[in-house]
C-alpha cells in the first residue's frame, strides 16, 4: 500500500498487483467475523435482474427521483476504531449519492470521536436514488455493525427536522456555549505538527550551543583574570542553555506503548506457529524514550519475544508435567533508572541450559574445551553470529541470527544487553538504553597529554591513589581495595607510572566495579557526543568523541567495554 501511495504522491499511476493484498484482507475479515473465506472470495452469482451497486457505478438508478434518508448506526462492542469505520461508511455512501451531514462531525479527531460514536452511535443524512431495501443491503455489507436504523424523510419530516435544527442553533447561542466553543477551538489550535527533521536540527543546534558556551567560558584568554560579573552572567547563560536542552530533548521523547503493542501480534503469531498458549503481560508502557531509539527498538524486541516463545517456554504437556500452569507467561516491562531506560523481556519457561550452550560453542570452535567461563560469559555465547541451540531450522529459530541482531542493534543505540536465567524458572533479557545519545554529563580527565571524558552516570567516586595499595595477582592483573572489596584497576595508558601518584575513579557498569587510573581531573561538564571515524571506531572502550571549550578533542570512554576488555585502553601507550 505504501509503495502505491508513493506513486500517487509522485504523480504516477498505481500499477501494482492488488490481488494478493485483497486475498489477505479477505482472510483477515473471515478470521474476525467467523465467516468462511470461500464466502468472501466467491460470493453467490447475481441474477440478471439483481441491481449491482459498485463504487462509482450509478447506472441502474439513473433517472429515478432522489430520496432523503436518515441513517443511524451502532457498531459492535469491542470492534475498536469506530471513527475509522464511520469514515468508511461516509466514503462508500458518497459513491451512491450525497451525504448532507453526519454526527459527530469530527469523526477523525481520535479518541473523542470514538467515545461519542460508542455512546450515541453514528447518525447521518443522505440523499440518493436508491430504494430503501437497496440502501439497507448496501449498509449491511459494512463489517461490525450491531444495529441499523434507516428512515426515509418525507417533506413533513424534513420541515420538522429543519425547525428542530433552528431551535437547537438558537439555544446554542448562549454565553456558556460560546465560551465552551472558544475553549475547544483554542485547544485545537494549541496542537501543531512538526517534522521530525526539524526537531533533529533543533537538537543539533542546541548541541552546538553547548559547545560554543564551553568555548566562551573556558577560553584560554580568560585564564588568570578575576571577572566576577562575567562569571555570574556565564552561570545564568549556562542555566538557560540547560533548560533549552531539556526542552529540546523532551520534544523527541515518545512513549514505548506503540512499540510494546506491536508485540501483541508477534506473540499471537508465534504462539500459533509453535502450538503454545502464551499470555503477554505489559508493564511500564508509558515510559518515554528518544523517538529514534523507540523506532530502532522494535526489531530487537521482536527477536527477544520470538526467542522466548520458541526456546524458553515449554509445550503445554511439559509444563503440566513440571507442575506449571498450562499457559506460558511472557512479561514485557520498561522502567526508567536514572539516565537510562531498562526494557526487560522475561518468561517463565525452562531457562537456559548452560551445559548445552557450552557444548555447542565448543563444537563450533567459539571457545576452547578447557576454557573456564562464568555464567554471564556462557549466556553471552548465544549472541554470537550463527550460534543456535535449535536442532532444526524452523520459521521461528534455528538460523542463529536472532540474538546476534539484538546485540548489534542495541550496541548501535549505545546500550547493552544482559542475560539472567534460572533453570526451570525462566530467563530474563534486559536491554539498557540511554535516554538520549546527543548530550551527556561527563567528567573530563587528563592522562598524559590526552583528555578523556567519563559519563557521570558510570562514576561512583574519585579518590587519590596511594601506590602502596596496588596489588597484583599471579597473572599480573592489578587491583586495589575499595570499601573492603578488591576492585580491578584499568590503566588508560600502558606506560602510566603509579609511583607518580594519580587519581582513581571508581566506575560501575552491569553490576561490576572497576577503578580507572588517571593523572588528574579537569572538571565536570556537559558534552555533545560526536561519532567516530571508521578506523577509530574499531578501538574497544571508546564510545565517541567531543569538542572541548579550548578547541581540543576528548575521547568519551565506554566503561562497559573497558571493563570487559580489562587491563588498559591501549597497548601501545597512545
Amino acid at each position: 500500500i505504501k509503495a502505491e501511495t508513493e506513486k500517487l504522491k509522485l504523480g504516477d499511476e498505481p500499477d501494482g498487483d492488488s490481488s494478493l493484498l485483497i486475498a489477505k484482507a479477505r482472510a483477515i475479515c473471515a478470521e474476525l467475523t467467523g465467516v468462511k473465506p470461500e464466502t468472501l472470495t466467491a460470493p453467490a452469482p447475481l441474477s440478471p435482474t439483481t441491481p449491482c451497486f459498485a463504487p462509482g457505478n450509478r447506472t441502474p438508478t439513473d433517472g429515478l427521483p432522489e430520496k432523503r434518508y436518515q441513517i443511524g448506526l451502532r457498531f459492535e462492542e469491542g470492534c475498536e476504531m469506530e471513527n475509522i469505520r464511520a469514515f468508511g461508511v461516509v466514503h462508500n455512501l458518497k459513491e451512491h449519492g450525497t451525504v448532507i451531514s453526519f454526527i459527530p462531525e469530527d469523526i477523525m479527531e481520535g479518541e473523542a470521536a470514538v467515545e461519542k460514536i460508542r455512546a450515541d452511535g453514528f447518525m447521518l443524512t443522505f440523499i440518493t436514488q436508491l430504494a430503501p431495501s437497496e440502501l439497507r443491503q448496501l449498509l449491511e455489507e459494512t463489517l461490525f455493525i450491531a444495529s441499523l436504523e434507516l428512515r426515509e424523510l418525507t417533506d413533513e419530516a424534513q420541515a420538522a427536522e429543519e425547525q428542530s435544527d433552528q431551535a437547537l442553533d438558537a439555544t446554542a447561542e448562549t454565553p456558556s456555549s460560546r465560551k465552551a466553543e472558544r475553549a475547544l477551538s483554542k485547544a485545537r489550535q494549541s496542537m501543531t505538527a512538526i517534522s521530525t527533521s526539524k526537531l533533529d536540527m533543533l537538537v543539533d543546534l542546541v548541541g552546538e550551543l553547548v559547545i560554543s558556551e564551553s568555548m566562551v567560558t573556558q577560553n584560554p584568554d580568560l585564564s588568570g583574570l578575576e571577572l566576577d560579573n562575567f562569571k555570574k552572567a556565564a552561570r545564568h547563560h549556562r542555566k538557560i542553555i540547560k533548560e533549552l536542552q531539556d526542552l529540546s530533548m523532551g520534544l523527541r521523547m515518545v512513549s514505548l506503548s506503540s512499540t510494546f503493542n506491536k508485540m501483541l501480534r508477534v506473540v499471537r503469531d508465534a504462539s500459533q506457529k509453535s502450538g503454545k498458549e502464551i499470555r503477554l503481560e505489559i508493564k511500564g508502557e508509558n515510559t518515554e524514550l528518544d523517538k529514534h531509539m523507540v523506532e530502532a527498538l522494535a526489531d530487537p524486541l521482536m527477536h527477544l519475544v520470538r526467542n522466548a516463545i520458541d526456546h524458553g517456554i515449554e509445550p503445554a504437556n511439559e509444563r503440566i508435567a513440571n507442575h506449571k500452569p498450562e499457559v506460558g507467561n511472557l512479561t514485557l516491562e520498561a522502567q526508567s533508572l536514572g539516565g537510562d531506560v531498562l526494557v526487560t523481556v522475561k518468561d517463565d519457561g525452562k531457562g537456559l541450559n548452560k551445559e548445552r550452550i557450552l557444548t555447542k560453542a565448543v563444537e563450533k570452535g567459539l571457545v576452547a574445551p578447557e576454557a573456564e567461563l562464568t555464567d554471564q560469559e556462557i549466556y553471552g555465547l548465544i549472541c554470537r553470529p550463527g550460534f543456535s541451540t535449535a536442532d532444526s531450522v524452523t520459521e521461528l529459530s534455528g538460523r542463529g541470527v536472532g540474538l546476534d541482531v539484538v546485540r548489534g542493534n542495541v550496541t548501535e543505540m549505545g546500550g547493552s544487553l544482559s542475560i539472567s536465567s534460572t533453570p526451570g524458572l525462566g530467563s530474563s533479557f534486559t536491554i539498557k538504553l540511554p535516554l538520549t545519545l546527543a548530550i551527556v554529563d561527563g567528567m573530563t580527565v587528563r592522562v598524559g597529554s590526552d583528555k578523556y571524558t567519563i559519563p557521570l552516570d558510570d562514576i561512583i567516586q574519585c579518590f587519590e591513589l596511594n601506590p602502596d595499595e596496588l596489588m597484583e595477582d599471579v597473572n599480573g592483573a592489578e587491583a586495589i581495595m575499595v570499601r573492603g572489596a578488591c576492585v580491578p584497576v584499568i590503566r588508560v595508558r600502558a606506560n602510566q607510572d603509579p609511583a607518580k601518584g594519580g587519581i582513581m575513579i571508581l566506575v560501575q557498569k552491569h553490576g561490576s566495579e572497576s577503578c580507572v587510573l588517571v593523572d588528574s581531573i579537569i572538571g565536570e561538564q556537559q558534552v555533545v557526543v560526536k561519532g567516530l571515524p571508521g578506523l577509530i571506531k574499531q578501538v574497544k572502550g571508546i564510545a565517541g568523541c567531543t569538542l572541548l571549550g579550548d578547541g581540543s578533542i576528548s575521547l568519551i570512554m565506554d566503561v562497559g567495554e573497558l571493563m570487559a576488555k580489562g587491563g588498559h585502553l591501549n597497548e601501545g601507550g597512545r
